[in-house]
């Protein structure tokens, strides 16, 4: 299969190698100064990638998710298949979906569950929307336990979102324990009591704080993209809203 990867950062560039290795013909298009994956074909811009590809696959920020749906509208030949794996909201995921799907080509949201530099292409997933048995399909192939669920477009990344509530909120509250602990000289009582509440050995820990801190800026957006849609359900959203805050200072502390 031609696949066309807007995105090639940690996530992005992982997806394109997997691809390659699995055989598939793979270009990608990133405006930023990232390497280019062994076996990628590089592009300039958008039109480029979208002349060449039969799947386009978005894995940028989800801040440009519409953005780059409204470039690729109509750019699409009919029986193309546009995957956006961003965490924009329910609500832009459905708007980019009607743009995309004005134009012929099928739409998938695709919601990731889990850090792609663990496993990869293989890391969980849900998909919905009109083309989610194509992208379902090629994800399978490269390895994912992919969910299918029989919906619109925005009721996959609705699902993430609501596991973000836990997931992101709980690595924020690690991290906020573990600067405590070091402040108060027993980061290692502190773990070890973490660690207890986890059931793990520690690398949970590891997982989220590392994590939370490397990826302050994006699971931001995503804790936006969460606050969003609770308030849409009419869900008070104090906690979550906090770990935005949260992830945001930590991202202007790493940047600085």
């Amino acid at each position: 299969m031609k696949i066309g990867f807007a995105g090639l950062g940690e996530a992005g560039s992982r997806y394109a190698a997997d691809a390659v290795r699995a055989g598939h013909d793979v270009v990608g298009h990133d405006p930023g100064p990232v390497p280019t994956p062994d076996g990628v074909r590089r592009v300039e811009s958008l039109p480029e990638l979208l002349a060449h590809a039969e799947l386009v696959v978005v894995l940028t920020g989800a801040s440009l998710s519409l953005t780059i749906a409204r470039e690729c509208a109509g750019e699409l030949g009919a029986g193309a298949v546009y995957a956006d794996f961003t965490t924009a909201s329910p609500g832009v995921m459905a708007e980019a979906a009607a743009l995309i799907e004005a134009g012929g080509a099928g739409f998938a949201d695709v919601a990731i569950l889990g850090p792609v530099p663990m496993k990869g292409a293989a890391t969980d997933t849900i998909v919905s929307g009109s083309a989610a048995p194509e992208v379902a399909e090629f994800l399978r192939s490269l390895g994912s336990d992919v969910e299918h669920i029989d919906g619109a477009a925005g009721d996959a990344t609705s699902r993430k979102l609501l596991r973000s509530v836990l997931m992101k909120s709980l690595a924020v509250v690690v991290v906020e324990t573990l600067e405590a602990g070091r402040a108060a000289g027993c980061e290692g009582w502190v773990r070890a009591q973490i660690a207890g509440q986890l059931a793990g050995e520690g690398r949970m820990i590891d997982r989220f704080e590392t994590g939370t801190r490397q990826h302050a800026l994006r699971r931001a957006h995503e804790m936006s993209s969460v606050v969003e849609y609770l308030t849409e359900l009419a869900v008070p959203a104090e906690m979550s809203d906090a770990s935005r805050r949260t992830l945001e200072r930590i991202a202007e502390q790493s940047h600085a």
